[in-house]
């Protein structure tokens, strides 16, 4: 059983992020002759899947503090490392998508529209996002060009939104592997209507045992510059690691549900472990 988040305003932003799907991993022949295929979503995406045999319920801002509150430390009495390392990972996981929500929800869509091929040999498929969010309309123009050994990718975003407009500016670039195990996805953000700076980029490895997604703060001068956010996901195990300013800490949990957090500013930084039904227990 899964964690319940249960304030709708978390349980959106959990969706766009969470949500992976699979989809864009359809036949060429679904989309266009010919066309490359799409990487799934999921390649943007962690796959937050933290044990739970019994639900517990988190609000918006424990969600954004990153630290459970007194009425769910008294709730969970006797799942304290577990409910620790539950808000914890949440939370860094939402503060690190911070600036890549949109284009990731965009790119999620693409599999509903049909690419045309263009004179350079490459497709282009093209569409209108909403943000439900602040109700902006972005034409999107996502493009695929086939090389020898992997696929190369850009998407390109125009709105009129008096508040920011953009003009076939470039949201993300990347490549993918032609065989789809691996690839990267570098993000920009606006300086202007069609120039843009780095903000994060992702390495992504997907295997049938195996899912790894790094995120990089590569921005140059923005606040979490250098933090890495790394999602590792085998059968045996899952691991979130994220370090920043030299500092790392580690969320770790297994398929039984077992699991254990290591982070600087809770017990006082020592590793800290939850059994089977995720209650508190001494470390092997």
């Amino acid at each position: 059983m899964h964690s319940k988040l249960t304030n709708p305003l978390v349980a959106l932003a959990l969706l766009v992020l969470f949500g992976c799907s699979d989809d864009a991993t359809k036949p060429a022949e679904d989309r266009g002759a010919r066309a490359p295929a799409l990487p799934s979503a999921s390649t943007m995406l962690f796959d937050l899947d933290f044990p739970a045999e019994e639900q517990a319920t988190l609000s918006t801002e424990e969600i954004r503090s990153g630290k459970p509150g007194a009425a769910t430390l008294a709730a969970e009495a006797d799942r304290q490392n577990w409910i620790n390392a539950l808000v914890r990972a949440t939370y860094v996981v939402l503060v690190t998508y911070d600036h890549l929500e949109e284009p990731v929800a965009a790119f999620a869509l693409a599999i509903h529209s049909v690419p045309q091929l263009q004179d350079d040999g490459s497709y282009l498929w093209t569409y209108i996002f909403v943000d439900h969010k602040t109700d902006v309309e972005y034409q999107i123009f996502l493009y695929g060009l086939e090389g020898n050994a992997s696929v190369s990718w850009r998407m390109e975003v125009s709105t009129n939104n008096p508040a920011q407009p953009l003009d076939h500016f470039v949201w993300f670039a990347g490549e993918s592997a032609k065989d789809e195990h691996s690839g990267y996805w570098q993000f920009y953000m606006p300086v202007d209507q069609t120039i843009g700076t780095e903000t994060a980029r992702i390495d992504w490895l997907k295997q049938p045992d195996e899912r790894r997604l790094t995120i990089t703060a590569n921005g140059s001068g923005l606040p979490n510059e250098g933090d890495v956010l790394d999602f590792h996901h085998t059968r045996a195990q899952s691991t979130i690691e994220y370090s920043s300013a030299g500092v790392t800490s580690n969320i770790s949990w297994y398929p039984d549900g077992s699991g254990s957090i290591t982070v600087p500013d809770y017990n006082d930084g020592g590793k800290a472990c939850w059994d089977t039904h995720q209650r508190d227990v001494a470390c092997e």
